[in-house]
């Protein structure tokens, strides 16, 4: 019998894009408006420019930020088959329980076998 495959590094790759996306996500409004009082403010104190320019370049990047996260939490591939665990061409769950694939658990650490 041949050595099981181990899948735990694929699993944290997973949970780190999975932590970053929700620490983006969680982090919009508070982190806007402290990057927008931090650097906006002061700035336009000086120039004289409205601090409303500040916060829309700002905010447009974390929301850029967010987007490439969701695609790299969405997009993970399954460590069984390799293709995309929560998508096919036409069916998308981002709570999947198992790859849409070859039916791979979510955090399974191996093959089982029944």
């Amino acid at each position: 019998m041949g050595a099981q495959p181990d899948y735990a590094a694929a699993w944290r790759e997973f949970r780190k894009r999975r932590l970053i996306f929700w620490a983006i996500f969680l982090g919009y409004i508070p982190g806007v408006l402290i990057i927008w009082i931090a650097i906006g403010l002061p700035v336009s104190a000086l120039t004289g420019i409205k601090p409303d320019y500040f916060f829309y370049p700002i905010a447009l990047c974390w929301l850029f930020m967010f987007l490439i996260a969701s695609l790299r939490v969405g997009l993970f591939r399954c460590p069984r088959c390799h293709k995309w665990f929560f998508a096919t061409w036409w069916y998308h769950n981002p709570f999947a329980r198992k790859c849409a694939h070859c039916g791979l658990p979510k955090w399974a650490d191996s093959d089982s076998t029944p």
